[in-house]
């Protein structure tokens, strides 16, 4: 394994902040694996040093097929967000702005520089659309340190095959988002990982970290008509909730992880297995989505568990009312019919504030939107 440091812009007088990069292998087909994008989401970073233990090992045997790189944490600007106790890691204090939002390269830059040096030939027209995207992450501004920060991270995935950003939800199953134009990849990677939820996203719109490496080709293809023969796959793992950080459940997704990254040919005879599916599988597009918000203030009780399917109109949570008169609550319905997913663990909430989101049948959301900020 070769380490390297990649320093940050100084963002104050004495300080200095950097990313580690681990890389695995060599040849011609490189993975890319990242977690702590937002920096208050910590199982993926306890289930990335599971995964290089096991990569150190197959290393050692000489199984490691293709090249891996591994971040083992993508965010030293919000790990040092700690206000009081409390780590928030998810917004960059100086803009405001999200951290996994507003990296995506311009597709019509990337059209204008290698649209014409493409041919019929898949293959060469993917050194060429690669070679391009590494030059216009070579371009970007970098005037804040989030700018910085994102511009370090794309230099390292954007010409990868394969990218998988780990991520958690505040309290919730275990689910992946990728691109609806790539789901037999996207359904091997969940089977792996034996996640019943899989929400697949139309990239065009606006994306998030994963949607920044599959927007340009999807994009390009659509512009150009020109073949390729292996756009990146990219995808957002989410293991669970905050608070899902245990040894045991960041060896079985790690386990699920080299699965996938054998069955994809990066690794060979890891003795990995595809782990086991709680629940039947649920495919569906991220418009389907439907995110619960609250009606007032005050406390949420909930009154349906992760994972039980609801009708809508079925009581699903309460909102405790604390500045009445008299004990008082409002109740919340569920808004669709579906499975839910996800619930909120800041159970101190205000009017609008989300509190959960059902896995439902029905499109809830414009196509290319977000669920959340």
């Amino acid at each position: 394994m070769k380490t390297t440091h990649l320093p940050l812009p100084s963002p104050a007088p004495g300080m200095q902040r950097h990313l580690t990069v681990h890389e695995y292998g060599d040849g011609p087909r490189k993975a890319y694996l990242q977690a702590g994008l937002h920096a208050d989401e910590w199982p993926g970073l306890l289930t990335l040093q599971h995964l290089m233990e096991k990569l150190d090992t197959l290393e050692q045997a000489g199984q490691i097929r293709q090249r891996i790189v591994i971040v083992p944490f993508a965010n030293p600007v919000g790990m040092n967000q700690r206000l009081f106790g409390k780590f928030p890691g998810r917004f960059d204090a100086t803009t405001g702005q999200n951290f996994n939002r507003g990296m995506s390269l311009s597709t019509g830059a990337l059209t204008h520089r290698v649209g014409h040096l493409l041919n019929a030939e898949a293959d060469q027209n993917d050194v060429q659309v690669r070679a391009a995207l590494r030059q216009l992450v070579e371009e970007k501004p970098a005037h804040y340190e989030i700018e910085a920060l994102h511009k370090a991270l794309l230099s390292q995935s954007i010409d990868a095959h394969l990218m998988l950003d780990l991520h958690c939800d505040d309290h919730a199953l275990p689910h992946v988002f990728y691109g609806d134009h790539q789901r037999p990849i996207g359904t091997q990677l969940a089977d792996c990982l034996g996640f019943a939820i899989r929400l697949e996203e139309d990239v065009r719109g606006t994306v998030a970290f994963d949607g920044s490496h599959t927007q340009p080709w999807i994009t390009l293809a659509e512009n150009t008509g020109k073949p390729f023969a292996e756009p990146c796959f990219a995808a957002t793992v989410e293991l669970r909730g905050q608070k899902d950080v245990s040894d045991a459940l960041a060896r079985q997704d790690a386990e699920g992880l080299l699965t996938f990254l054998e069955q994809q040919g990066f690794v060979s005879n890891s003795g990995a297995t595809a782990q086991p599916q709680q629940g039947d599988t649920l495919s569906i597009n991220v418009d389907q989505v439907k995110v619960i918000t609250s009606p007032a203030n005050g406390l949420v009780v909930y009154h349906r568990a992760l994972g039980d399917w609801v009708d809508a109109g079925d009581l699903l949570a309460e909102i405790v009312l604390l500045d009445s008169h008299r004990p008082e609550r409002v109740q919340v319905p569920a808004p669709a019919s579906g499975r839910l997913f996800s619930q909120t663990n800041t159970f101190l909430t205000s009017p609008g504030a989300s509190i959960g989101m059902i896995a439902s049948k029905d499109q809830q959301i414009q196509p290319g939107t977000q669920l959340s900020y």
